[in-house]
């Protein structure tokens, strides 16, 4: 009987899948990850941008936070994960001087294997420097 079902040939293929699907999972379960950071960077890098643009042109904080807020809110961030950092601050801010802002938002994981390898929440920010009108 032993040697029987070393010969068959639908045996040997369990074996074989039963190999190779777990590396398969961690590959696929890692493009999908790849994916969710890749997309959270590039809503904070447009919600930087975007920022400053409106800073640069209106010279108000609160409409610079409303808005990188407005460009993250139709992804479904978690605006209490969402640090937006002004500088210099509207008082001190004159035409011609350099306005940086600075997204920060941290993305949590969900694939354990991954979380064993990445910080979990994965923390991704952008900075944008723009010259106030």
């Amino acid at each position: 009987m032993f040697i029987n079902l070393a010969n068959d040939e639908q045996a040997q293929a369990m074996v074989g899948l039963a190999l190779v699907l777990p590396v398969l999972l961690v590959i696929l379960f890692g493009i999908v990850e790849f994916g969710r950071i890749f997309h959270a960077y590039l809503v904070v890098a447009n919600a930087a941008r975007t920022g400053a643009r409106v800073g640069v042109i209106k010279n108000d904080d609160s409409q610079i936070v409303s808005t990188v807020e407005g460009v993250v809110q139709p992804s479904n961030f978690d605006l209490n994960r969402l640090t937006i950092d002004i500088t210099p601050t509207q008082v001190n801010r004159n035409s011609g001087d350099s306005l940086t802002v600075e997204v920060e938002y941290r993305v949590d994981l969900f694939v354990p294997v991954i979380t064993n390898l990445l910080p979990d929440p994965f923390p991704i920010s952008s900075t944008m420097v723009m010259r106030v009108e």
